[in-house]
């Protein structure tokens, strides 16, 4: 059972470390972070970034992530959920924004190529030296979801009703918080990710 667990261990670790290498291929330079049990990064995804390139789930290891889910073409929730999540990068110090990535999901990886994609951060000014927006498969985005705890389904008009979640992650890819709901305030997340940068979580 010891010798199992140790290979488990040394396994998991070669997976993780190959995460750097991903990251800065497509300019996203961080340290990868051995995750842990409950960490999100467990899940064996592969997502396509707005750039096409092929990115592991995991590679977003290493740095506190602002991640929410959703798509290009919503007029509701998606909106409200880039604006805040545009908000708390806008209150970050510079140091503090070098640290941390922000990734947008894409729930309706049928219409989000990754073309659509970079328009849509072409079209917000997202800064691709902090910002990811990425699609994947239909079962990749349910287990995705299910992993962030949030519900969506198809709205009967080419969209979908969706949770509004904004879940603020560690570098190990577990959840420390979440925003939920359209009207939720941001001000407790950026406090939450301040002191994660500060090491006070």
């Amino acid at each position: 059972m010891r010798r199992t667990l140790v290979i488990a261990a040394a396994v998991a670790a070669l997976a993780v470390g190959a995460a750097p290498r991903v990251l800065e291929r497509n300019g996203l330079a961080a340290a990868a972070a051995m995750p842990t049990v409950a960490s999100r990064y467990n899940l064996d995804q592969t997502w396509t970034s707005e750039e096409g390139a092929r990115t592991p789930l995991r590679a977003l290891a290493g740095k506190p992530v602002v991640a929410a889910m959703g798509y290009t073409t919503c007029k509701n929730i998606c909106p409200a959920i880039v604006a805040d999540m545009m908000w708390i990068e806008k209150h970050l110090t510079s140091a503090e924004a070098e640290r941390v990535r922000f990734a947008f999901f894409s729930l309706d990886p049928a219409a989000d190529t990754p073309e659509r994609l970079k328009l849509y951060a072409e079209g917000h000014a997202l800064d691709a030296a902090r910002w990811t927006l990425l699609t994947a498969d239909d079962d990749a985005v349910r287990e995705l979801a299910q992993a962030l705890n949030i519900g969506y389904r198809p709205d009967g008009q080419g969209g979908f009703d969706h949770s509004a979640v904004i879940s603020l992650i560690d570098a190990k890819g577990e959840i420390v918080f979440q925003q939920r709901g359209p009207a939720a305030s941001s001000e407790e997340l950026l406090g939450k990710l301040r002191a994660l940068l500060s090491g006070a979580e």
